[in-house]
């Protein structure tokens, strides 16, 4: 079988603003398979280069360590939420914001990334410390810019719900649109919100 030639080579020199996020992104989409294949104490930064084709100096200077690699790969998530804010910039109205934040936490990769934190948590106390850091509690000022700071945290258990305890256990797919926009209705209305 034949290995696919990449799509563009890398070119010499300063790399674009649009090649380091590219290139950031490949990173974590390296560091996440790799995490999620090895777990994080066996996953080395050399095997996320290796993965992704770049120097551990690279990944050095965009995330500091492994850890920031994975805090990394966390907060992307929570970026993809707050990217997707109407396109004249108006944030999103508090049902949306709180559908799409049910549909990332319940993805593959943020359950994968939540497992392993999980599993890895008692021997990493830095790992999961900065996986609350760069997830949950930036979602929960998500929602507290919506609902105040006393609610937001229970608004983000209620998303969370039953259905993301049986995605942990590998009970349950992804949630799908019309699942994901369910889950938060139902979160909002045990709130009278």
């Amino acid at each position: 079988m034949q290995t696919p030639e990449p799509t563009t080579a890398r070119k010499r020199g300063r790399p674009t603003a649009a090649e380091r996020a590219e290139r950031r992104d490949e990173i974590l989409d390296a560091a996440v398979e790799e995490f999620g294949r090895q777990g994080y104490a066996a996953t080395t930064v050399d095997q996320i280069a290796a993965t992704c084709q770049v120097t551990k100096r690279t990944i050095y200077t965009f995330f500091g360590d492994k850890t920031g690699v994975f805090a990394a790969a966390v907060g992307r998530l929570h970026d993809r939420v707050a990217a997707a804010d109407e396109p004249d910039g108006v944030p999103a109205d508090l049902p949306t914001l709180a559908t799409r934040i049910t549909m990332v936490l319940h993805s593959a990769e943020a359950v994968g990334l939540h497992r392993l934190v999980v599993a890895e948590a008692n021997r990493f106390p830095e790992l999961a410390a900065a996986f609350y850091a760069s997830g949950p509690e930036r979602y929960i000022g998500m929602l507290g810019d919506h609902v105040g700071a006393r609610t937001a945290p229970a608004l983000f258990s209620l998303l969370l719900g039953e259905p993301h305890r049986k995605r942990l256990l590998g009970m349950l797919g992804p949630a799908t649109g019309p699942e994901a926009r369910a889950q938060a209705q139902t979160a909002l209305a045990q709130l009278h919100l």
